[in-house]
């Protein structure tokens, strides 16, 4: 039987059809976003992040591009789509037969997701719906695991982690029985801050070690993305076992401080409970 084309379908056989189809979704997108001029003046961070920059930057005026590139991400603040999310979220957790919540406000700066590929070589972890700052729920189960040497009771442990860590036998796995939710980055002022980081010895570090490292050596400013502000923790289960979660999370919130560069006091919190 032969193909016809449909409404608003002509040319999309062949070689043009995957453009084609890219030109139709965005004339659809068109009508539909209507006059959201905010989508214009709020652009999408991690979008920004991982796309903005037209091409990859090279040569001496490369830190010149990424320092500028990481002063526009500097820029942006919360959209109100993710105004409207945070606020649907956060009353969504308020049962203290459920949930076991924080919020904790960054002392300086964090570093969460540096390692990420962009083309600044340097990330962040964001939202991939919103673009803003998150704390994967991994990160702070892995937290709060390594908060509780203190408990000698195995059980309470592998109720409130499971112990898939260490398990070879997938029959006795025990995923535990507590949810640690995302952190939400707190929608007030601006979440990015450019910090730098200055390496003074890249060609020893470049070469595996293999070029001296000498006082002679040029130090090199590295522009870099943090975060700042507050984080909305979330910690799921029966009551009890979720305030005990989350007294782990604010000892080492405060104690143990999370994301990179800890050791030079970034990623430590000051928790204010709710």
């Amino acid at each position: 039987m032969a193909q016809t084309d449909g409404p608003g379908q002509k040319g999309l056989r062949g070689i043009g059809r995957d453009a084609s189809m890219t030109q139709l979704c965005r004339t659809v997108l068109k009508t539909m976003l209507g006059d959201h001029a905010d989508l214009r003046v709020q652009p999408h961070p991690g979008l920004l992040l991982s796309m903005g920059l037209d091409v990859f930057p090279e040569g001496e005026k490369a830190g010149e591009i990424k320092r500028k590139h990481i002063e526009r991400l500097c820029r942006t603040t919360a959209s109100d789509f993710y105004r409207d999310a945070f606020s649907r979220w956060k009353s969504l957790t308020q049962d203290v037969r459920r949930f076991a919540v924080l919020e904790a406000r960054i002392q300086g700066r964090l570093y969460i997701g540096t390692t990420r590929d962009t083309p600044l070589e340097t990330g962040i972890t964001v939202h991939h719906t919103y673009g803003m700052p998150m704390i994967p729920g991994s990160s702070v189960k892995g937290l709060c695991r390594s908060q509780s040497d203190s408990i000698a009771d195995k059980e309470v442990v592998e109720y409130l982690f499971g112990n898939d860590w260490g398990e070879k036998d997938e029959a006795a796995v025990i995923s535990g029985g507590i949810v640690y939710h995302d952190a939400w980055w707190v929608p007030e002022g601006q979440p990015f801050v450019s910090e730098v980081v200055t390496v003074h010895h890249q060609e020893y570090y470049g070469s595996c070690g293999e070029t001296p490292a000498t006082d002679f050596d040029s130090p090199i400013p590295a522009p870099q993305i943090a975060t700042q502000g507050k984080f909305y923790f979330v910690i799921e289960g029966p009551q009890a076992w979720a305030e005990l979660a989350r007294h782990l999370l604010r000892q080492a919130l405060e104690h143990q401080g999370i994301g990179g560069k800890r050791s030079s006091g970034y990623g430590y919190l000051n928790v204010f409970l709710k």
